[in-house]
This record gives C-alpha cells, sequence and structure tokens, in this order.
C-alpha cells in the first residue's frame, strides 16, 4: 500500500489565515450563505448517488444550516440530504433558513437521542438496504464547494473507506495494546491501513455493506462509546475489513462556524481523557493485533 511520492497535508479543519482576515472572511462566507438561503430556489439535493447525513442539536440548531447550505452549493449534490434531530419540542418554524433549505428538499427527520451516533446510526438501520453511499459532515463547519465532489472520486476501490482526516494509531512496543490517543500523530495523506482512524466530521464516505453491519451491529455503541462515533465506526469498520483511506484535499479547507466549539465533544473526549476510556473498551486483542499488522507493513 504505497504512498503518494509527495503527499500534501489533510483538509484542514479552518483557514490558515492570521486572526483578523480569517474572521473577516468568515463574516463574508456567512452572509453569502445567508443571502443564498434567502434567495435561492434551486434544490439541495441532485444526481450524484450518495445521501449527506448530519445531526444537530441544542443552540446548534440555530447553526447547523449554514453547514448544509454549503454542501448544497458544492460542485456536486446528493440524492438525499437529511438532518437528524430528537430534541422534543424542536420546531422548524423557528429556524427560517432549515424551513427554507426544507423547501428545496432537505429532510428533517426524527430520531432517537443516539448522542453524536445520530448522524449515521438511524440512516443505516432505516435505509441500509438502499444501497447508497453515505457521506458524514459536522454541524459546526462550513464545507469548501468541492467537498463532496473529491470525496466521491475516492470511492469505488473494495474494502475502503475514504476520509479526508484521520490520526495514525500507535500501539505499545509488544503491540499488545493501543498507545494514548493524544500520542497518535496524523495519517499520511493518501495512506490507505487499518491503523489509520478516520475522524468523521471532516467528511467520510461510508459503503452500503458496511453501513448494513453497523445496522446489524446494533445499539452496542450505547455501552461502550456512547461519547465517541468515530471510536465505534473505526472499529466496525476493522473487524469487516475495511481499511481507512486518507483523501488529498487539493488545496482546499474547511470553515469552522465562531465560537461553535464551546459545545463540541472535543474537551470532554481529547482534554478530558474520554477518548482512551473508550477505545479501550471498544478496541480488543483481534483489533488490536489487525492494528498492528498494517503498522509493521505499511508506512
Amino acid at each position: 500500500m504505497p504512498l503518494p511520492s509527495n503527499p500534501g497535508p489533510q483538509l484542514a479543519l479552518d483557514s490558515a489565515l492570521p486572526r483578523i482576515p480569517r474572521l473577516v472572511y468568515k463574516a463574508r462566507l456567512i452572509s453569502s450563505l445567508r443571502l443564498r438561503n434567502r434567495l435561492s430556489r434551486k434544490k439541495v439535493t441532485g444526481s450524484a448517488d450518495v445521501v449527506v447525513s448530519m445531526t444537530s442539536y441544542g443552540r446548534r440548531l440555530g447553526i447547523v444550516a449554514h453547514a448544509l447550505e454549503s454542501i448544497a452549493a458544492g460542485s456536486v449534490r446528493p440524492a438525499r440530504m437529511i438532518l437528524w434531530v430528537n430534541e422534543p419540542d424542536f420546531e422548524v418554524a423557528k429556524y427560517p433558513m432549515l424551513q427554507r433549505l426544507q423547501r428545496r428538499g432537505l429532510e428533517i427527520l426524527r430520531c432517537e437521542d443516539f448522542g453524536p451516533h445520530k448522524k449515521y446510526f438511524p440512516y443505516c438501520r432505516e435505509f441500509a438496504r438502499d444501497d447508497m453511499n453515505l457521506a458524514l459532515a459536522d454541524d459546526d463547519l462550513m464545507y469548501p464547494r468541492r467537498w463532496l465532489e473529491i470525496l466521491l472520486s475516492a470511492s469505488g476501490a473494495v474494502q475502503e473507506i475514504p476520509a479526508y482526516r484521520a490520526h495514525r494509531m500507535r500501539t505499545d512496543v509488544a503491540h499488545s495494546t493501543l498507545e494514548n490517543y493524544n500520542s497518535w500523530t496524523p495519517a499520511p495523506t493518501g495512506s490507505t491501513s487499518h491503523a489509520n482512524f478516520l475522524t468523521g466530521g471532516a467528511g467520510v464516505l461510508l459503503p452500503p455493506r458496511l453501513q448494513s453491519a453497523i445496522r446489524e451491529a446494533g445499539t452496542s455503541f450505547r455501552e461502550v462509546a456512547p461519547r465517541a462515533d468515530d471510536i465505534w465506526l473505526n472499529a466496525l469498520a476493522i473487524r469487516h475489513g475495511y481499511r481507512r483511506r486518507v483523501v488529498a484535499a487539493q488545496g482546499q479547507h474547511l470553515t469552522m462556524y465562531p465560537r461553535s466549539q464551546r459545545e463540541a465533544l472535543h474537551s470532554e473526549n481529547v482534554e478530558g481523557g474520554r477518548n482512551d476510556l473508550q477505545i479501550a473498551a471498544v478496541f480488543g486483542p483481534r483489533d488490536i493485533a489487525v492494528i498492528s499488522s498494517d503498522i509493521t507493513n505499511t508506512p
């Protein structure tokens, strides 16, 4: 599984501009998305054989329309775009941007509270048999124009999951346990390995057969990884033979919505060490053996 001769960086989570120009850029982007949302009559869906799925909750329901609108403005549009919501008092009329997106084809579907697993599990449980790729996205990011196009162009390889961002997992000297999550480094762009730990928010494409496996695995994640969807998805990928491929960003970058990270899982899972607890609960000796084998045999 050779690497490209000159791999570039992974898709950046935000613009590399200095702080003030970055804030100006974000303000302009947000304004343009709001204007598009107000004026456009173009369907958010198109002919691409893929479903885009995300979830949102709480105060972030007030910003999720920007993420959805940015994907709708992309170079290709998905066959379906779904927002999963479990808020008991949710009313779309309270969110004019979402209401306008709904009129243009956005599906807003109710589901149980599966935490961060809402972005993919309700779809896999209900629609895995539809035999379409499933693209996962986060509610606090605004996506570049070719985001879905490039992700789709990386699909098609048997037993691979394309993702824009991934860490390279590390094992101890005896290859019997995984080292702490915070010690992992970015996986090389272009690499395909069981040692690549995909992170789904930047963009990941789940193939239909893996969706079926997710459905069959049920809600076991509630006991072992209730707040870590990426951990569960990587473990299931390993058990069903799917290596994770890091897709080249090709000059693109994501844009974080200002101040949205206050409610993110990052502080709880990464800074609080809960990732390591959930990894230990999910990854067993067989999973670690598969990972360590790829660490040994791939760059």
